[in-house]
């Protein structure tokens, strides 16, 4: 994944030279509860392509002990190219989010509404729970880096981010309590689940150019 690559990339350029198993630890300490961590093997693997591809390049490689070798990586001037490219590439760029949620809440009518209510309540509790970690964190932490308290540090812009992911969990939280009265109180009507008859009239619907023109419109107007 280009996510994983461009982690990767800006690690060994900003901390290199540096060996994969440093790389591995600063990662994991940016993890957020609720989000997907990158596995070692794909950490590795990330550096074995970067390294093939000429991106960054071996430095060392050497065993303490009797622990296994350890390969220490830096950038190189493409990979830096690389880097400052794909950066600019990603921050500019505004793309749809991948939550299964999304994708599964467009069958929602299956459930009952006691279910819906109930799956959209434990949702918001989930997701209120990820708000207070993160709160918990910043509020034990600071931006202002000492050597004593190197272990507490995160920069500002990082925070910043931490806080944009609090919020945006907030909002979705706030978003499921209120969905799940609206269905209580019968102000959202969710519907049955479709029976033969109703698919029949869907399938001719979907059929027609008018619903064709009305999609393209949809679209051209998101992608404004």
């Amino acid at each position: 994944m280009w996510s994983t690559r461009l982690l990767v990339l800006g690690l060994v350029r900003w901390l290199g030279p540096v060996h994969g198993y440093l790389v591995r630890r600063e990662l994991d300490s940016w993890r957020l509860p609720g989000v997907s961590e990158i596995g070692a093997g794909s950490i590795y693997h990330a550096l074995k392509r970067l390294a093939l591809d000429g991106s960054i390049e071996v430095v060392d490689t050497e065993s303490v002990d009797a622990r296994p070798a350890r390969t220490t990586y830096r950038v190189t001037a493409k990979g830096e190219t690389e880097f400052q490219r794909t950066l600019r590439e990603k921050l500019w760029e505004v793309s749809a989010s991948e939550d299964p949620f999304h994708t599964a809440w467009t069958f929602a009518q299956v459930l009952s509404p006691a279910e819906n209510t109930a799956m959209l309540r434990q949702r918001a509790e989930t997701l209120y729970g990820r708000v207070e970690l993160v709160t918990q964190v910043l509020a034990a932490t600071t931006s202002d880096f000492k050597e004593a308290n190197g272990e507490a540090f995160v920069p500002a812009h990082a925070r910043a981010m931490m806080k944009r992911q609090a919020d945006l969990w907030a909002v979705d939280a706030e978003w499921c309590e209120q969905t799940a009265e609206r269905i209580e109180s019968g102000d959202l009507e969710l519907g049955p689940d479709l029976d033969a008859e109703q698919a029949g009239y869907w399938r001719e619907a979907i059929k027609s150019d008018r619903f064709v023109e009305q999609v393209a419109s949809w679209r051209e107007g998101i992608g404004k």
